[in-house]
């Protein structure tokens, strides 16, 4: 192999390669700024900014930051729409100047086209939902709130029918919740999209005249995606066509297959239907489980309903059960076609530990049938290591009972380094930074409590992290929140 090291001797082979790097390189990033007391007509610094997010939008360029300021946004002049696009490594951003401190009701709206965006702190809040489309697209800190009555529309949804190339978005640190919607978050005909420390709640609020299903959050036909630190909760309204929290889909009818797509660290609690729910009318491969709680719910894993034939799925590490013993609920099920490997598993106070399929080093206790299997123990995991949800305690029975350390979900620390797409290095990591207290709960729950009458679950306690942690009636062991404060890349006053 040849390696190219020629020497540019010449004046005009000098200006040229200048000139390519001149053109490479972006230009200085500029701030821009928008508030309710601003006019249309003024530059948008920061002494004189815009009135209106099209304005502000209509003056950036690939590395540019929109700072909006505090107020509520509503009409076509405030929508987040006919979007900008940034560039590999220069991305857009569009941010509240105070997180939680601006509330956009003019819509979100994106096309194909759209890439290389980041939305930092925003409220979205509109009965339309929103509809996310591109690539290279990133969400932090942002609150997703309402959806449409009725019909087949959702909160927020990641793709379309229509076009194919939806891929590369990341969701880290945002909440799903607010009346509408059949998904609180649909990712349907898209691949790598990353769904990091999302908090999500079913409020109704939604139905249809056909019976189409409802869940929190959805993988749709979309392959190579990931939930990582996700907590779906309190979904125990009466809803139409409530199928779980979250939902895995593969629906013949579309193009593009529905396989490799992984769950680390989640937390499931308190809800009706199945935890983790797996569907369609053909194949799926490749999933993991890893370290799951699927508590209080009436499946705590459902593999396999419909004429879904799942293949090659891992799961290691899983917490199910009810606080208290029942006859109608169930631990890790399959009612079509599944394979796949089941290990480190408790299964506690339902019916049945396994339907139509089995595990090995599994802790059956207090259930009203007890399967058979390699290294199962029938330990009362209370008594014995589960003290907390999301933890199994050094020095106890259940900490060493399974194949290759503990039986039991292990949910302690954060999962992907902070703002990495699915793919980038340390993108499903363990990061080593501790989960708990849960990053940015005092704003989950202001504004996941806000409205009138939503009190249920862990809107009448402390905090997110209490209610979790607590919930076996052990109290907390973690502290208070400690809140980060992010100073905007590229920042410059005006």
């Amino acid at each position: 192999m040849k390696t190219w090291n020629a020497r540019i001797r010449h004046a005009g082979h000098k200006l040229l390669v200048l000139t390519l790097i001149a053109v490479a390189m972006p230009a200085s990033a500029e701030s821009y700024y928008v508030a309710t007391t601003g006019d249309d007509a003024n530059p948008g610094s920061t002494g004189a900014p815009f009135k209106t997010i099209q304005k502000g939008l209509a003056a950036l360029s690939s590395g540019d930051i929109l700072v909006i300021r505090d107020g509520t946004y509503s009409g076509a002049a405030n929508a987040l729409a006919g979007l900008p696009n940034g560039a590999s490594g220069v991305y857009i951003t569009i941010m509240a100047e105070n997180e939680g401190g601006v509330i956009v009701t003019g819509g979100l709206s994106m096309t194909s086209q759209n890439q290389y965006l980041v939305f930092k702190g925003l409220r979205f809040q509109d009965a339309n939902g929103r509809a996310i489309l591109g690539h290279h697209i990133k969400f932090l800190r942002n609150e997703f709130k309402g959806g449409c009555a009725s019909g087949n529309c959702v909160n927020t949804s990641v793709g379309s029918n229509d076009y194919h190339n939806t891929a590369d978005i990341l969701f880290e640190d945002n909440w799903f919740h607010g009346p509408g919607g059949r998904y609180n978050l649909l990712v349907y005909n898209a691949n790598r999209v990353v769904v990091r420390r999302a908090v999500i709640r079913h409020d109704g609020g939604w139905t249809d005249a056909k019976g189409d299903p409802e869940a929190g959050i959805n993988f749709y036909n979309s392959s190579n995606c990931s939930a990582q630190n996700v907590i779906a909760l309190d979904n125990t309204l009466s809803y139409h066509t409530w199928q779980g929290a979250i939902y895995n889909v593969y629906n013949s009818a579309s193009p593009n297959a529905t396989n490799n797509n992984s769950w680390y660290g989640n937390v499931i609690l308190n809800g009706r239907g199945s935890g983790l729910i797996l569907d369609g009318n053909g194949a799926q491969t490749g999933h993991l489980v890893q370290d799951l709680v699927s508590w209080d719910v009436d499946y705590g894993l459902n593999l396999g309903t419909g004429s879904s034939n799942v293949t090659g799925m891992t799961i290691d590490r899983v917490t199910t059960g009810r606080t208290t013993s029942t006859s109608t609920a169930y631990g890790i099920v399959q009612w079509a076609s599944w394979s796949g490997s089941i290990t480190n598993a408790i299964i506690t106070n339902v019916n049945a530990d396994f339907v139509g399929l089995s595990g090995t080093y599994f802790d059956s206790y207090g259930n009203a049938t007890t399967s058979t299997g390699t290294g199962r123990v029938t330990y009362d995991p209370r008594s014995n290591g589960l003290r907390y949800l999301t933890r199994i305690e050094d020095g106890e029975a259940l900490k060493t009972a399974g194949t290759g350390g503990q039986i039991g979900a292990q949910i302690a620390a954060r999962i992907g380094s902070p703002e990495t797409l699915y793919g980038e290095t340390g993108w499903n990591a363990n990061t080593g930074t501790s989960l708990w207290p849960f990053p940015f709960e005092a704003r989950i729950k202001k504004e996941m409590c806000a409205d009138a009458g939503v009190t249920r679950g862990f809107c009448s306690n402390a905090s997110l992290t209490n209610y979790i942690m607590d919930y076996l009636g052990n109290g907390n062991p973690y502290g208070t929140e400690v809140i980060p404060i992010y100073a905007p890349r590229n920042l410059r006053v005006r």
